[in-house]
Formats: C-alpha cells, structure tokens, sequence
C-alpha cells in the first residue's frame, strides 16, 4: 500500500494551500517615474508556488513537467493529483477530469486504501472538476443576460449536459455515503437546477426546499445591462469606481482585474447612452494586476485622480507597487506615484481617503495585509498640499500589525474629525478614535462600551447613517478562505449555525456607545462577502446595500445578495425578487446614476481568484418601480479638500405634509468598490424640499444653507455660497447630452 500523508494534502482540492513552495524573491527597485515597469517586475520575481491563488497556469506545467518525467508510481500518483488540482484551478478542466480518472483507476486497480475523509475530499473534488467544466462550457463560452442567476431557468438552464451530469453521479455517490454533507447537498440542488430538473429529479431526501430561493418581499427584477453597453468584460477579481472624470456632467467607469497580465479599462460615458473604452488615451493602459482602487482629488484641482492597490492575498510575495493616477484634467491621466512619496510597496486591497488633520487637503490611508515573517502594519501619508505626502503612522498612533482586508474612514463621535474602521482576517474589527478634537495628531483604540463588535473574521466594512439619526453605523461582514460558504448557506435555513459569521451591524446610539443590530435588523444569513457597497435601491431616503459573496474556492458559488432597507427599521432580502443572485465570485461594487433617471445602478465585479475562475461583470439597471423622486447634490469645497470627502448633509423635505430628514455623507461608500461621490438621494414620495444643510470637514468652518432647491433634479452645492447652482440633468434619450456643469475648476 503506498503512503497518503501527501495525498491527503493534495486533497483538500480546493483549498489554498500549495504543498510546496519557496520564499519569494524581491521585486526590483529599480527608479523610474512610473511604476508600471516596477509593478510587472514584482510580478515577474514571484515564485509561483508562493502564491496560493494564482499562478495556476504556471505550476500546472511545472507540475506536468513533473509528472512526465517522474517514473516512481508512488511520487507518480501524488504528482498527478497534485497536477489535477492546479489543472482545475488553471481552467482545463477536461485535463482535470482525465488525471483523477487516472488516479482513482490507479488506486482502485492497485487496491490503495483511502480513508473516508479523503474519499470524501477526492469525490468531491471530482464533482466540483465538472461543475467548473459545466460552468465553462454553457456560463462562459455560450453566455447569456440568465446565466449563473438562482433560481437557474430559462436560458440559464445548461444547453450542454454533460458537466452537470457527471457531477450528480459523483454527488450522489457522495450523499449515499455521507448523508449530512451540506456542501454536497448544495451543489447537488444546483446540478439538478442547471440542467432544469430541479426540484422533481432531485432525490427527496437531499432536496432543497424551493422556497428557499425565494424572498418574500417582491420588487421588479434589476436587468445586467452590461452586455447590451459592452461592459461585460470577461474576467477575474478586481475592483471597480463610477464616478465622472472628465467633469462632463456623466458618471465613466473604472475597472480592475487582480490577474498580474490583465490592465485596468476605462469606459467614457458618451452620455447618449453608450460607453466607449478610453484606457489607452487617458493614459491607464498597462496598468496589471490591481484588485481594487478608488478615487480622490488630492491636489485640489477639481479633477478626479485614481489610487490602484495591489499585493493582496500573495502572502510573502505582495509588496508589489500601488499607483497613484493624477488627472491632469487635460483628459488623461499621469502616473505621480514616486513623485509623491507614496514608495513603500505593502500588500493590500485597501485604502481610504480622508482630512485626518481638517487641513483642507486629503490624506491617504493604506492598510495592509501582515502574515508571519512580513509585518506591513497600517500607512498613514498626510497631505504636504505640495503633491507630495509624509508618512506619519507611527506618529499617529497607527502601528497595528493585522491581516486587514478593510477600511474606511468615518466621524463616528462628530467632532468632525474622521475615524478609521477596519476590518481583519486576523482579529476583531477595530475602531481607531481620532484625537484631533483634543489638539492632539493621533489615534487611540476605542474600549469598552465605545467599541463597537464584530466577527473575529471579517472583510469588507462601510460607514452608513442607516436609520436617519445623524450617526454614522458600522457595518461589517465576517468571511473565511477556508470556510465553505454553501455549507454555512444552507445552514442559515436552520438554526444550527455559528452565528459568530453572521454580518454585523452596529448602530451608533450618539453617546459615544454602539449597539450591535444585525439580527434584529433581519440579517440573519451568514454572507461571505468580499466586494460590496451600499446605495438607495429604491428612492426612499433610506441606504440599502449590495453584497459580492464566496471565496477562492471554486465549490463557493453561492447567490450574490440584495438588501432593502424598510424605513431604517429592518433589512429585507431581495436578492432572488430583484434578478441579482449571481452565484459567480463577487468583488467591487458601486453604485451610480449613469443614465441620469434619478435613481442608483449597481456594477457588480465578477469573477474568482484562480486563472482559470474568470466570469463576467454585471451592470444593474434599476427598474425604479415606485417611481419615487430624488435629486443629486455635487459638493465642492473651496477651505475643505475640493469634493468635499467627509462632508455630512441634512436634507429636510416635506412628505405627505409632514417634515422628515435625510442625512447623507460624501464618500465612495464602502472599502472594496467605489460609489460616485455625487449625492444621489432618492426622495420618495416628498414633494417639496425646506432646506439642505452641509457641515463641511474643515476646522471652525460655519455650516452652509441652502434653500430653494427643486425635485428631480441636480444641484451643485459650493461651500461659501448662499444659492443652490442648477445644473443640467437631462436624462439619456430626453434631450441629448448634458452640458460641461457637474463641477467648477
């Protein structure tokens, strides 16, 4: 009998871990004003056995090298499983299929003893191999607007059988076995889904209540536009921002991919309804291997400039340059990078800014991941208002070493003076009080009842005023690499769950005290959620959010979520009623008006971790069935930092001859996709607006007032002015292109 110490390794299919690898060797420090050449040279220095996620393609044919040449049966059958799973990951799934029917031949014909969790490893493996070829086969190569939707119908149903197929032989196989495999039990129900024989065919010992893929608030479904707008890119994990960058009045978008080969794509809004691909001449092309970004104005120019981050998940092998994009408001954009003294590479995926010092100018704060040996801790660059930053985290208190995954920037005791929210896989949220208040440039942790819970996993996190009370909440969602997402999925229908991975939510009581609301609320389903954000889904006055959810792992194919928020009271699921339960990997999210209709779109990133889990990228159109009314406010500071990061706005409008107020914060939302920082603010059914206020992020700077602001349309709010400036809004198909008036330079 051969040994199966490796094997049992080389099992656990799916998981992260390469079972062998080398230290990483270090990126070249070469100097240059532009960091493209520095970034591909850290890809290129990377051991591809380093990284758990990536590289797939690479060690596949290594490790087939490997394997050819290898002439011991017993290294032969470890090597060939081991080429299996990175055969899998790199997308030749039929490659995959063939090597594990070999093995299992093998170890069958030579009467290898498994034991029982390794069959379960092996047979589950086998089964994922062909859903992916499945997936690949219909979702991919032959997609469509149904594709990869739950509950799969209609054309989303597989038009070629045979992954779905081979896959319920091995499921099945699987259950007799072992009957409370929920993972199996799960993609089982999916199999049968896909090939438009569930719930009938499926076994009714293993079958999936149907209501479960129900929601029982019904909203008109969203339609994925991106087809239709050439949007769709085909791709893996990244990040995304809508926002208007050349000052045209409409909202361009920004799109990143984490694979090291695959550039950045910026589309123009055209503003009659298309979108065209301007990557080249603004100046981003060559910009690889980002998993997030976001933007700013760190100059004050009234041009937006765009921060791309990079590193993450690579481990030892992530200190790969970040990207620093100036706008030069001449419609491209320059790589200032070095020239700013933002030179440290750290791996990350997240950044906030924000006026840390009410200076007027915006910081930049980087948090990064730290695993043994590679302690990157948090970075802190405070805005010089010469171009250029100074690296002040330990003088600020910020010498935290976590695996963060998350932050942002929040003033959750309204002093004006930001706080910073992060999110970790390593520890507990934390919540960083900023001590400006007291004259003092520094952060401490906050205790006791000020410290608000949270997962001791967790990702992304966002600053939302929820209920309307003028305090910023906390929100943040637990997540695990290891963890099976469909598992926990199934048994958030049952009571038997760790609620410890349950989203938190934290309401901010004013006092300085938070109180966790998250179950009470009605988030009672465990996410794990990577890209996210939060906008008005339906007009109301009330910020509802949008959830990426799974992993690495290609088994975590479990439905992206929805949420409505009911009046800042509970949350309802909407996921399956509004047409968005993609059960693809997701990522960065954003929401925003492209068609200027007055109510929020959501562009959803799709796509996984490995070279081979690429899928595409949705754009929501909202059907805003209510027909409810809104109005989009642009504020700019003149002794705040221009588009006015930070700023809190009350809104107070007439309902039903009743006043109601709305409160509102300029920011990009959450810490992994970037919302426009345009105010769109749905109304309801108020017809008639008393007043907006504005307290700007700037020290002992007055508040301003405006009135005489109208529904349904745009307004640009600048801090010293006593009037409201109109601005045109047409909507895409009512009257052409809007005129040059989102903001003033």
């Amino acid at each position: 009998m051969l040994p199966f110490p490796y094997v049992i390794c080389l099992l656990l299919a799916i998981s992260p871990l390469a079972c062998n690898s080398d230290k990483s060797t270090t990126p070249s420090q070469e100097t240059t004003t532009d960091t493209r050449k520095l970034v591909r040279d850290a890809y290129a220095s990377i051991d591809p056995f380093t990284v758990p996620y990536a590289f797939n393609t690479d060690k596949a044919a290594i490790l087939k090298k490997r394997l050819d040449a290898e002439p011991d049966p017993a290294k032969k059958i470890n090597l060939r499983l081991e080429y299996a799973i990175e055969a899998l990951r790199a997308g030749n799934t039929q490659e995959s299929i063939d090597q594990y029917a070999e093995a299992v031949n093998f170890i069958i014909q030579n009467g290898l003893g498994i034991g029982p969790k390794e069959k379960r490893e092996l047979y589950s493996t086998i089964a994922i191999a062909y859903l992916r070829h499945g997936e690949i086969e219909n979702c991919v190569q032959n997609h469509n607007h149904q594709s990869c939707f739950l509950p799969i119908a209609g054309a989303g149903v597989h038009q070629l059988p045979f992954g779905s197929r081979n896959a319920i032989k091995y499921l099945e196989v699987l259950l007799t076995e072992f009957p409370d495999d929920l993972e199996s039990k799960y993609l089982l129900n999916l199999a049968y889904q896909t090939l438009g024989e569930y719930p009938d065919k499926v076994p009714a010992k293993w079958r999936i209540d149907p209501s479960w893929y129900t929601n029982k608030r019904k909203i008109e479904p969203f339609k994925d536009i991106a087809p239709a707008l050439g949007l769709n890119r085909n791709s893996h994990a990244g990040g995304v921002v809508i926002d208007d960058f050349n000052n045209d009045g409409w909202l361009d978008i920004v799109v990143t991919s984490w694979h090291r080969n695959t550039p950045a794509i910026f589309y123009h809004n055209n503003g009659d309804g298309t979108f065209t691909d301007k990557t080249k001449e603004v100046g981003l092309d060559g910009q690889v291997g980002s998993l997030n970004l976001n933007q700013t104005d760190f100059n004050n120019d009234g041009w937006l400039d765009l921060y791309i981050m990079r590193g993450a998940w690579h481990g030892p092998s992530g200190d790969i340059p970040n990207t620093l994009m100036m706008n030069t408001g001449k419609g491209t954009f320059v790589d200032v990078t070095i020239q700013a003294g933002l030179t440290k590479n750290a791996a990350t995926q997240t950044s906030t800014w924000a006026d840390f010092n009410l200076d007027g100018w915006l910081d930049l704060l980087v948090a990064n991941e730290s695993v043994p040996g590679y302690q990157r801790g948090i970075d802190l660059y405070i805005n010089q208002k010469d171009g250029t930053f100074s690296h002040q985290s330990e003088s600020y208190g910020l010498t935290q070493n976590e695996f963060f995954k998350g932050c942002v920037a929040t003033d959750v005791n309204n002093d004006k003076y930001p706080d910073i929210y992060l999110s970790s896989l390593s520890h507990s949220p934390l919540l960083m009080i900023n001590q400006g208040f007291k004259g003092v440039a520094g952060f401490i942790a906050a205790d006791g009842s000020s410290n608000p819970t949270g997962p001791s996993q967790s990702f992304p996190c966002w600053s939302f005023d929820y209920d309307n009370d003028g305090n910023e909440d906390l929100f943040v969602s637990a997540f695990s690499n290891e963890g099976s997402p469909a598992t926990m999925w199934m048994k958030s229908h049952g009571d038997q769950f760790d609620h410890t991975f349950l989203p938190t939510l934290n309401h901010n009581k004013g006092n300085g005290q938070f109180e966790e609301v998250g179950k009470t609320m009605g988030l009672n389903e465990v996410c794990f959620s990577m890209g996210s954000n939060f906008g008005d889904i339906n007009s109301d006055g009330f910020l509802d959010f949008y959830l990426g959810t799974g992993n690495p792992l290609y088994q975590s194919i479990v439905p992206n979520k929805m949420y409505i928020n009911v009046d800042g009271r509970k949350f309802e699921d909407v996921s399956f009623s509004g047409g968005v339960a993609n059960i693809q990997k997701g990522h960065g999210v954003s929401f925003g008006d492209w068609n200027h209709d007055g109510d929020e779109d959501i562009f959803a990133v799709i796509g996984g971790a490995y070279d081979g889990d690429a899928f595409y990228n949705c754009f929501f159109e909202n059907p805003n069935q209510d027909n409810n009314n809104w109005i989009v406010l642009n504020i700019e500071g003149t002794t705040s930092n221009k588009p006015a990061i930070g700023a809190r706005v009350a809104i107070t409008v007439v309902e039903n001859g009743k006043e109601r107020l709305i409160h509102r914060t300029v920011s990009s939302g959450a810490s992994f996709g970037a919302n426009s920082l345009a105010l769109e603010v749905g109304l309801r059914k108020a017809t008639d607006i008393k007043s907006v206020r504005v307290q700007w992020p700037c020290k002992d700077c007055p508040d301003s007032v405006f009135g005489g602001l109208e529904i349904n349309k745009s307004f640009r709010l600048v801090q010293g002015a006593t009037v409201a400036q109109p601005q045109d809004y047409r909507q895409v198909g009512a009257g052409g292109k809007a005129g040059h008036s989102t903001h003033s330079h």
